[in-house]
């Protein structure tokens, strides 16, 4: 009687775990990516990062001056995030510059951006409403990772900055003013939207991304609305561009 409860209680664990099975099985084995530090660089830290000036993304559509006006501020936000930090080591964009001239190569950083954009124009997540789809670590994994004109542009740009381990890329992804009804008030809000991507020259692959947003809502009476202004670019500027913005960089040390 004992060898038969046993047999009946094997029994019992197997039914009761068969549902399971094709659970288990339909399980994933590759997980989306997120933004920030990848989990493959955990323990990484770019001995020489070099540093691009700021670049637009294809769906900006600002006046020049505008233009100037946000990527100004995001390399400035760039360089002022390197001061007083020892473990983070790049090269600003006025050396990168001076390095490519030397090297008879100053088209480099435009055919480089060219071929980012290219090779993210073909994804069909991408809209005006998500212009780096679900986020920047799975756009780029589709987009660029085994992209072979964009290994063979790292490789080459990477000889040029002196063999620079990773390259730092600042984007301007979208920027717009929006007019709208806020329960009554005429209400016009501006909002810029930046992402900086990290990059290993040597494998290609996402090292560490972030992006943040910033908006700026101005409002008015209807009937005093005719000279609604949009708020300065000051203001949705200065929410995107926060210390959170460089949250688990490689090698950055909190300090405020």
């Amino acid at each position: 009687m004992s060898a038969l409860r046993n047999i009946r209680a094997a029994l019992l664990v197997a039914l009761a775990l068969l549902p399971l099975l094709p659970v288990a099985s339909c399980i994933p084995l590759y997980q989306k990516t997120s933004e920030g530090l990848q989990q493959e660089f955990a323990s990484h830290i770019p001995a020489r990062t070099a540093v691009l000036p700021c670049q637009t993304w294809r769906y900006v559509e600002l006046t020049p001056a505008d233009r100037k006006i946000l990527c100004d501020r995001m390399d400035e936000s760039v360089m002022d995030g390197f001061r007083a930090q020892p473990y983070m080591r790049g090269f600003s964009p006025k050396v990168v510059d001076k390095l490519l001239d030397q090297a008879k190569w100053p088209t480099a950083i435009s055919e480089g951006f060219g071929i980012v954009l290219d090779a993210t124009s073909k994804p069909r997540c991408i809209t005006r409403d998500k212009p780096m789809c679900s986020g920047v670590a799975d756009l780029y994994a589709d987009a660029l990772q085994g992209n072979a004109a964009w290994q063979m542009w790292l490789a080459r740009f990477s000889d040029v900055q002196k063999h620079a381990d990773a390259v730092l890329i600042p984007i301007l992804v979208a920027a717009a003013d929006n007019r709208g009804n806020d329960r009554g008030l005429i209400a016009l809000s501006r909002s810029v939207h930046f992402s900086m991507w990290l990059v290993d020259t040597s494998t290609g692959k996402l090292i560490w991304a972030r992006s943040k947003s910033g908006i700026e809502t101005a409002r008015a009476l209807p009937e005093k609305s005719a000279n609604l202004k949009a708020p300065d670019w000051n203001e949705p500027i200065k929410r995107a561009l926060t210390q959170d913005f460089w949250r688990d960089y490689p090698g950055r040390l909190v300090l405020d």
